[in-house]
């Protein structure tokens, strides 16, 4: 047995994390590279939330077989997720951006950031709007990322959509994406998966996933009009309250 595989082990099967800077709600994840959680594990993360004051858990997404456990101890349905794959090495991304206004992608720069901000909660729902901890671990999510932004000069540079891509090895991830709402329909959003997916190939993925929102139909016809394919079973994010103390 190598280092990497006895400190493999010894991670605990259920990551914890706050969502969105909240500190009175968890996020529960399966640890990458470790045995699936089983009930027990998420029983016992819930009592040592509670016991450091959560209020409210949420999952990570989960693929189908991940879920049982969660169930198990009391979770239900928040959200179902689309998931979608491209094989990057035979693809052509296509993008048509029917504009006649000056349009650049640019990497995002620090004084974006506010901008990108107030982009992404026109972009989202309160649930799934970003806080500024929240980009930040989209960038960080994988070894390898890139930020880019979209970007009118004749608007003042006004940041009309943004993008951001990860790569782990041979897979590459667009971690998040979102068009202006007042900008939709003109090729912006085909415009940044093309410059996601042309940088994923040129690192060397050879495989692209996305997901998006069940019932956000305007975005899984972006991914299907550019390639990707619905992989048969989707995502899906649970949630809970927790008891306090005082319900024990």
């Amino acid at each position: 047995m190598t280092v990497d595989d006895r400190r493999r082990l010894r991670r605990p099967p259920i990551q914890v994390s706050t969502w969105r800077g909240d500190d009175r709600t968890a996020v529960v994840t399966a640890s990458p590279d470790r045995r699936p959680p089983t009930a027990d594990d998420v029983e016992d993360c819930l009592d040592r939330l509670v016991e450091s004051g959560f209020v409210h858990a949420i999952t990570g997404a989960l693929h189908a077989h991940e879920l049982d456990p969660f169930i198990s101890a009391g979770f239900t349905v928040r959200e179902r997720l689309h998931l979608l794959r491209i094989e990057l090495d035979s693809t052509r991304p296509r993008s048509t951006v029917s504009t006649g206004s000056p349009m650049y992608t640019r990497r995002a720069r620090r004084s974006d950031r506010n901008a990108v901000l107030r982009l992404d909660h026109r972009a989202f729902d309160d649930f799934w709007a970003l806080d500024a901890a929240g980009l930040h671990d989209a960038v960080k999510a994988t070894p390898v990322s890139r930020f880019r932004v979209w970007a009118e000069p004749g608007r003042g540079s006004a940041i009309s959509g943004y993008a951001v891509t990860g790569r782990a090895g041979g897979r590459g991830y667009i971690q998040r994406l979102a068009v202006d709402p007042d900008q939709a329909r003109r090729g912006i959003g085909g415009a940044l998966v093309a410059d996601a997916l042309a940088w994923l190939s040129r690192g060397g993925a050879t495989v692209a996933l996305v997901n998006t929102q069940d019932k956000n139909r305007a975005a899984l016809g972006l991914y299907l009009a550019c390639g990707f394919h619905l992989e048969p079973s989707g995502l899906t994010v649970m949630e809970r309250p927790l008891r306090s103390d005082r319900d024990r």
